[in-house]
């Protein structure tokens, strides 16, 4: 487990009053965890609402909340948009 870079966007960026932050975590699940801990409930609510990737590429591509994570990797929050 080693420090990651966390980047929020929307309505994230606006809860926890940082466009980015350095944490550690070693998976999604745990990073969530942090979240809450360090921002509040809603805030997790918030960002488990999101398109969250991994260096770019979305955890629902990858193994979802049980995705690992190592030092120096980015997680990205970023809004759902609709359309119609």
């Amino acid at each position: 487990m080693g420090k990651i870079s966390v980047k929020y966007r929307g309505q994230l960026r606006a809860l926890t009053g940082k466009a980015e932050e350095a944490l550690e975590a070693v998976n999604i699940e745990s990073l969530l965890k942090i979240i809450r801990k360090n921002h509040g409930e809603k805030t997790e609510k918030a960002a488990r609402a999101m398109l969250i990737t991994l260096n770019g590429e979305s955890i629902l591509l990858l193994k979802s909340f049980k995705t690992a994570l190592r030092e120096g990797d980015t997680v990205s929050f970023f809004p759902l948009c609709g359309g119609g």
